[in-house]
């Protein structure tokens, strides 16, 4: 079982407490380091270099470094359709980097997803549920684009190819439902969502299935009760499609950086058992976790520091979960149904005219 675990906040001088070193060195672990570019910086190597040192720490402590590069939120955050031009300035500025002082990542992390503005309208608290409806059926129809969809997965397929022929693997953040696509090879809600993914060609492709509260999101198509059994036939269709190339994001353990997650974690590693072991029931061989700051941390201020054997536990119970396939769930199998129907009988041919 291979681990991994994202960080989104904390910086390097933090994560090179020996204690934290340590912990992800034990269990030969994954760090997927968020480097969030602002502005002002315009990817300069002083923001890099630290991010560069962590990793050789990590790696003297037995781990492995995942550089994950974020764009400034005006521009997205997230890569998506939108911002490839600044995404492709990021990644060129991040290899001069990398030649320049010898140095590299073990990994680097491509997160696709929908634009940081859209999110704003669909998903942070404020608006109210007809209004959020409204501004999803908007965006989706401004997103739809077949011609600037195959234009996006090429010059993203490029970005991925010049970092690879650095000798840098590379992997995407996919968003779970996305793997509906896979079902009939379809693309429209990849673009529907400005995430192109699928036909890049990434040497891994990590879905997070965040069922701490992906399902209290969208309860009408995911069954709270159901979430395991929504894991485990996606992440088996997400297996049969890619292989060791399919690796799963369990969560949250703290609420992240978007608004509106308040206490909708999992606080106890306990509480990821039933995704473990249905995530280890599709066949997947890599697991990681959203994110360390929950692992080292109890609350969401990130003030009270967990205790080795307390943030140990998690990784503990990854490896010693064993696989069990969640039951059945009615509700789910007749959403999923309705989900893929209109993918194909609908939303793909809408899609599809010019």
């Amino acid at each position: 079982m291979n681990l991994g675990v994202y960080c989104e906040t904390l910086s390097p001088a933090r994560l090179s407490d020996p204690a934290v070193l340590g912990l992800l060195g034990d269990y030969a672990v994954t760090l997927g380091h968020a480097l969030c570019f602002q502005e002002a910086d315009r990817f300069a190597p002083a923001r890099v270099m630290p991010h560069l040192e962590l990793a050789a720490k990590l790696r003297t402590a037995g781990g492995r470094y995942a550089l994950w590069p974020l764009l400034p939120k005006e521009r997205g955050y997230w890569i998506n359709e939108r911002n490839l031009d600044a995404a492709d300035r990021m990644i060129d500025a991040l290899l001069d980097t990398f030649r320049r002082q010898g140095e590299r990542p073990d990994l680097l992390v491509i997160d696709v997803e929908t634009p940081w503005s859209q999110m704003e309208r669909v998903f942070f608290p404020g608006p109210s549920t007809c209004r959020r409806l409204i501004s999803f059926a908007r965006f989706a129809l401004e997103n739809r684009n077949p011609r600037r969809f195959a234009w996006a997965v090429g010059r993203l397929r490029e970005i991925v190819e010049r970092v690879r022929r650095e000798g840098i693997p590379i992997s995407s953040a996919v968003f779970p439902l996305l793997i509906a696509d896979l079902v009939d090879d379809g693309r429209a809600l990849q673009d529907y969502l400005e995430m192109p993914v699928f036909d890049v060609g990434f040497d891994a492709y990590n879905a997070m299935f965040y069922n701490s509260y992906l399902p209290q999101a969208v309860p009408l198509l995911i069954p709270p009760e159901a979430a395991p059994r929504f894991l485990f036939e996606y992440a088996s269709e997400l297996r049969r499609r890619f292989a060791d190339q399919a690796w799963i994001t369990l969560g949250s353990t703290w609420e992240g950086v978007l608004p509106g997650n308040e206490g909708k974690v999992y606080r106890a590693a306990a509480q990821l058992a039933p995704d473990i072991a249905a995530t280890k029931a599709a066949g997947v061989k890599t697991i990681w976790l959203y994110c360390l700051e929950g692992v080292l941390f109890s609350d969401e201020k990130l003030a009270v520091r967990r205790t080795r054997a307390e943030a140990e536990a998690f990784f503990r119970t990854i490896v010693d979960t064993p696989a069990s396939e969640p039951s059945a769930d009615a509700h789910w199998s007749r959403n999923r149904s309705i989900l893929e129907r209109l993918l194909r009988d609908r939303l793909n041919f809408l899609y599809g005219l010019t």
